[in-house]
Parts: structure tokens; C-alpha cells; sequence
């Protein structure tokens, strides 16, 4: 017969719930602080580019003096 141990229940839901209260925290954050980029007037943001993605080499267009 299956047995359930209630007090290892009551440990893993409190550590859950304490991970999962740390996550709503993270995303109030992050919430705020877009809040705050738009009531500042931004709209979107330019990131640089990921140095972990290859990045096609564009060829110079640049003219060559005379």
C-alpha cells in the first residue's frame, strides 16, 4: 500500500511556494521597470547583437578616394 509522508508534503510545498513567491517578485520587477521605460517615452529597446550567434560579414561599400 502506498504511504505518504506529510511532513516531507508540508517541507516541499513550503520550499515551492517560497520559489514561486521569489519568481513573482522577479516578474513585479521586471514589470516596474518596463513601466517605467514606457511612462519615460520608450518604446523599444536596440539590443547588440548576441556574441554567441554568427554574424553575417557585410562587405564595406565605402568608395575608395581617388
Amino acid at each position: 500500500m502506498p504511504v505518504v509522508d506529510v511532513e516531507e508534503n508540508i517541507k516541499q510545498t513550503r520550499v515551492q511556494i517560497e520559489r514561486l513567491t521569489q519568481e513573482v517578485f522577479r516578474l513585479q520587477g521586471m514589470l516596474q521597470t518596463f513601466e517605467g521605460f514606457k511612462k519615460g517615452g520608450l518604446k523599444t529597446i536596440e539590443l547588440p547583437n548576441d556574441p554567441n550567434q554568427e554574424v553575417e560579414e557585410l562587405e564595406s561599400i565605402q568608395e575608395k578616394p581617388e
